[in-house]
């Protein structure tokens, strides 16, 4: 995973340098924000020069899935302090969760794990992007690359670890054919927002 954040970090640089933020807003969302998914899409959003509001909104339900995972990860982090828990929600991301929830399955009981892992990604992604706006006006296309897909990749290795049964092979199916029906549709802005809130609403109602 550590190879598909410094590809990804480094495309999203690339993307976002070209789509003419400034190196200092490029950064800062990277250090701010630190959501792969969601700063590629407010660089879409701004390029297209959307209202604020609308960004807002649009960071704030692709994100919405983290809720999920910190309420799944809650009990593992009991025992810290609020200031403490707060500051391993602030470096939670999909990669960071799918590691410590197999971690956990195993059996580990090491916060030291999570939080070694979870601020590696965390510096990787911003030094590749940082590295992305250097190099953004060098590279010409990235997508000529097949470099745009190495955030899918990643997701699709999230999805293939968290796999246990059966019935999550058809939640993750389920969701894909939401997406990409949506987005076939035409509505690309909402099929990852859509596939996300239905795909946790089928996972609770799964059988047992």
């Amino acid at each position: 995973m550590f190879g598909t954040t410094l590809v990804t970090g480094a495309t999203f640089g690339v993307v976002a340098r070209q789509a003419g933020l400034e190196p200092i807003e490029i950064a800062a969302m990277s250090i701010i924000v630190f959501a792969g998914a969601s700063e590629f899409a407010m660089v879409q959003l701004f390029a297209a020069s959307a209202a604020f509001p609308v960004v807002v909104a649009t960071v704030f339900f692709l994100n919405l899935r983290h809720v999920l995972m910190a309420t799944s990860l809650r009990p593992q982090f009991a025992r810290l302090s609020r200031a403490r828990r707060l500051a391993a929600a602030f470096f939670l991301t999909d990669e960071s969760f799918a590691m410590a929830t197999g971690y956990f399955r195993r059996g580990g009981r090491s916060l030291a794990y999570y939080v070694t892992f979870a601020v590696s990604l965390y510096i990787l992604w911003d030094a590749s992007t940082i590295a992305g706006i250097a190099i953004g006006s060098a590279i010409g296309e990235p997508r000529r690359f097949g470099i745009d897909f190495a955030i899918t990749a990643t997701f699709v290795g999230i999805v293939v670890l968290a796999i246990r049964r059966a019935t999550d092979v058809a939640v993750a199916l389920a969701a894909v054919a939401i997406a990409g029906a949506l987005a076939l549709a035409g509505a690309s802005t909402v099929a990852v927002i859509l596939a996300g809130a239905v795909a946790p609403l089928l996972a609770v109602g799964r059988p047992r």
